[in-house]
């Protein structure tokens, strides 16, 4: 039985595990979003700004066009690569988008 759960975010921590990826250090994880407009980007963008104020180790806040259409948010936040963590912010994220016109459009660690 896998120490992660049988969904996407598991897989690929099962595969970065396979990868021999280093589980025990920080590292930065990127988070994206899409959405329809540059002013609800913007929006979830500035719940971001304040989040890091209050504390909430966020490296980058970033929105920017869409390769697609739409703009992308950007959010690079330093945690301790878990399961647990990505899943919590991610979870945030969506509450968050799902007020607006968007979505979630993946996540990744920073690694070399």
């Amino acid at each position: 039985m896998s120490k992660y759960p049988d969904d996407a975010n598991g897989d690929v921590f099962r595969s970065l595990e396979n990868q021999s990826f280093d589980f025990n250090q920080r590292c930065d994880v990127e988070f994206f979003s899409v959405f329809a407009t540059e002013a609800e980007a913007e929006k979830i963008a500035l719940q971001y700004v304040a989040d890091r104020k209050a504390g909430v180790k966020l490296k980058n806040i970033e929105t920017r066009p869409h390769e697609i259409g739409g703009m992308e948010l950007e959010l690079v936040v330093e945690m301790e690569p878990t399961y647990e963590n990505v899943v919590t912010f991610e979870t945030k994220l969506q509450e968050r988008v799902s007020k607006v016109e968007g979505y979630l459009d993946g996540w990744g660690f920073l690694h070399d």
